[in-house]
This record gives structure tokens, C-alpha cells and sequence, in this order.
């Protein structure tokens, strides 16, 4: 079922100079650089990589499990006490998911169900298993192009606003229409979340007015806790929808909570926070 530890996801402030500690100090073989990535190696190949990164679109730190089969385990979660944020997700060689265990750990699963249909040489392109040729992270650094006259005309007939979106069916409705002219690998949630924002950053989304979801009643202490938990991804809350960040966020939220709040509440409450 769980196979062995694929890879340990690590932001660093510079990556020159954690790729040099982690070479010459612990003894890891650097397999490929890039001007914001890494990827290395351990002295036993069979333990998986770490990559270093220095980007802040991506997470600070993750650990990806592989699996035999995402997707059988996605029909079994019941079964086995497991929590998908969202079903299976196609990627370079198989499936991803995010899930959460019996006791809210935080896990990332990976398959290579589909490794067979590559060929070598493009095996040998990949920085990391879950991802295409040329994207970093999928579902987090796919970047694939937007579709930006379908996105727009989906969301002005959708009728919400931006801020009304995330993790609601008025986004679910949205997404699904807008991925199905896509080839795989398909744009996540996370990507077609950027999609929008960068199209309302660019002035080209249509005013829809004031957001009709209004933030919870919270208390003083609960925002600065909040405030607190978002830390440097205050300023850049836009950023967090659909991130593994943002469910540890709720996560922690939560646990201070009489009742807990949906994701979408605390997005509400977190947009709040930073305007």
C-alpha cells in the first residue's frame, strides 16, 4: 500500500547556498539545479529526493508518499480511515491526491500507475514524478496557459464574486466547465484559482459588486490567533486557496474553535485580515 518516502519538499532563503550545505556537508548528490529548485539525492537511492526551493508560491515543506495506487485507495477511504481533500488527480505518471489521516496528519500521496506509457528519455526529463516536463510541483507549479475569455465568461455568468469562490460549489461549477477543454495534464483548482486572480489583477474580470458571504463573527483573540497562523502569508492571502498551507491553517484554526469553521469561512475571515 505505502511503498516508501518519494520526496521531501523543503523551502530555503538561499537556495546556492543550501544546495552546497546538503552536497558537501550531509552527503546528498545533487541530481539537477534550476534558478529557484534543486533536486538531490540520497546516499541510498531508494529513499526517495529532497527538493530545495526558494520559491514562496510553493510550500514551505511537504512530504509525498509513494503508493500503489491513489485511486484505489480514493475508492477505499472509507475502508481505511482516509480523508481526500479532493478525488485523484492526474499527473506525469500516474495519480496524486492529498489526504488526511484518523489523526488530521497531512499527507501526499503519489502513484506511477502510468509510468509505462512514458518513454525513457522523458522519464529521465523529470525533476520530479509528479509532474509533466517544464512544471515543478504538479497541481502547485503547473502554470498551464489560461483560458482567459472562457474563465471570464464563466465566472460573469456564475454571478459571485472572487472572494465568494473558493471552496463552494458556486466554484465547483465553475472549474469543472472550464478544465473540460483542457488535455491532460488539467489545470487543479490551486492553478485555475491563479487563473482568476491573475485576470482580476490584469482589471479584465467584470464587477460583480460586494461579495455576498460575509466573514464569521470571531473574537479579538481568535483573529490575532489567525493572524498569527497566516504569519508571512499574510500579505499574500490570494496566494493560499487550494494549498496544502491553507488546510493546515484551517487545521490549526479549527482546534481553537467551539465549532469548526469551513474552509471557505476562513478564507472569508483570512481576506479579512489582510486588507
Amino acid at each position: 500500500m505505502f511503498r516508501r518516502l518519494d520526496r521531501l519538499v523543503v523551502r530555503v532563503p538561499n537556495l546556492a547556498s543550501a544546495v552546497t550545505y546538503y552536497r558537501d556537508v550531509l552527503g546528498l548528490q545533487v541530481l539537477r539545479e534550476e534558478k529557484k529548485v534543486a533536486s538531490l539525492r540520497f546516499a541510498d537511492q531508494d529513499c526517495g529526493e529532497v527538493i530545495l526551493h526558494c520559491d514562496p508560491d510553493l510550500p514551505a515543506e511537504a512530504v509525498y508518499l509513494l503508493v500503489d495506487d491513489v485511486r484505489d485507495l480514493h475508492r477505499r477511504r472509507a475502508e481505511l480511515r482516509l480523508k481526500f481533500t479532493s478525488p485523484p488527480s492526474r499527473v506525469a505518471r500516474g495519480y496524486r491526491a492529498t489526504v488526511k489521516d484518523p489523526f488530521g496528519t497531512i499527507l501526499h500521496l503519489i502513484d506511477r500507475s502510468d509510468e509505462t506509457s512514458l518513454s525513457q528519455r522523458e522519464q529521465e526529463r523529470h525533476l520530479e514524478d509528479a509532474r509533466p516536463p517544464g512544471a515543478l510541483f504538479d497541481g502547485v507549479s503547473q502554470h498551464i496557459p489560461a483560458k482567459r475569455a472562457l474563465l471570464t465568461k464563466l465566472y460573469e455568468k456564475l454571478g459571485r464574486t472572487a472572494d465568494d469562490l473558493p471552496y463552494t460549489p458556486h466554484f465547483e461549477s465553475l472549474y469543472e466547465p472550464y478544465i473540460a477543454g483542457y488535455h491532460d495534464p488539467k489545470p487543479d483548482r490551486a492553478e485555475v484559482w491563479r487563473h482568476l486572480l491573475n485576470i482580476r489583477k490584469a482589471g479584465k474580470l467584470p464587477k460583480l459588486g460586494e461579495a455576498r458571504s460575509k466573514p464569521p463573527e470571531v473574537s479579538d483573540e481568535d483573529r490575532e490567533h489567525l493572524r498569527a497562523l497566516l504569519a508571512e502569508h499574510l500579505g499574500k492571502r490570494d496566494r493560499l486557496p487550494y494549498t496544502e498551507r491553507f488546510d493546515q491553517i484551517v487545521e490549526e484554526f479549527n482546534k481553537t474553535q467551539p465549532r469548526k469553521l469551513s474552509p471557505h469561512l476562513v478564507w472569508r475571515l483570512a481576506a479579512t485580515l489582510a486588507k
